[in-house]
């Protein structure tokens, strides 16, 4: 009973100003920034130090620490979508741009997780074990060298670097998106807590 008089509230707060909840959008800002220190990190390390140098360890453990709390933001995220309804769609998107909207959000939650799984994954089957700033983080992987004549490791870290890169056009192509229908006089940014209405 008071969960649903809570859910209901929420709502209807969310309807009156036809924006995402608080909490949404704490995640929503969080995540952005979290992915922002992804990309950083993934290229300094490819980029800029040795491997298994002193440098590059440093920051493979603060990206693979920012990729765990990832995770459970983006747990975090697929629950409060369950449980609280998006503010509706512009009035002034067709049916296009309804489909894109729609698709572009499912690739927003696809990718991250497929993404984050290769990058446990890659971290287990090497034997390095994943790990939330020192803390030991459950081993969902076995440590493994080869399966089937795949190198695991070799395929698992070359996917997740692909798809890190194909997430960053995403989302690049999202933030256009928002940017556009915001030109032209549709409340995209505002619902997501920037500007005015």
């Amino acid at each position: 009973m008071t969960r649903g008089f809570v859910m209901s509230e929420i709502n209807q707060n969310r309807n009156l100003n036809n924006q995402y909840s608080l909490l949404v959008k704490v995640i929503h800002w969080l995540m952005a920034f979290g992915f922002v220190l992804m990309w950083s990190s993934g290229y300094l390390m490819h980029g800029f130090f040795a491997e298994d140098s002193a440098g590059e360890e440093f920051i493979f453990a603060m990206h693979i620490s920012t990729g765990v709390l990832l995770v459970m933001l983006l747990i975090a995220r697929i629950i409060a979508r369950v449980l609280i309804r998006p503010p509706a769609l512009p009035a002034g998107f067709t049916a296009l741009d309804k489909r894109m909207a729609h698709a572009g959000h499912l690739a927003l939650y696809i990718l991250p997780a497929v993404i984050m799984t290769l990058g446990w994954a890659e971290t287990d089957f090497g034997g390095h074990g994943v790990t939330l700033f020192g803390i030991p983080m459950p081993k969902l992987f076995p440590t493994m060298d080869t399966w089937m004549g795949i190198k695991l490791e070799d395929f698992t870290s070359e996917n997740h670097e692909i798809l890190a890169w194909t997430f960053l056009a995403v989302v690049v192509l999202h933030v256009a998106a928002a940017v556009k229908h915001r030109m032209v006089g549709h409340d995209v940014l505002y619902r997501m807590g920037i500007g005015k209405k």
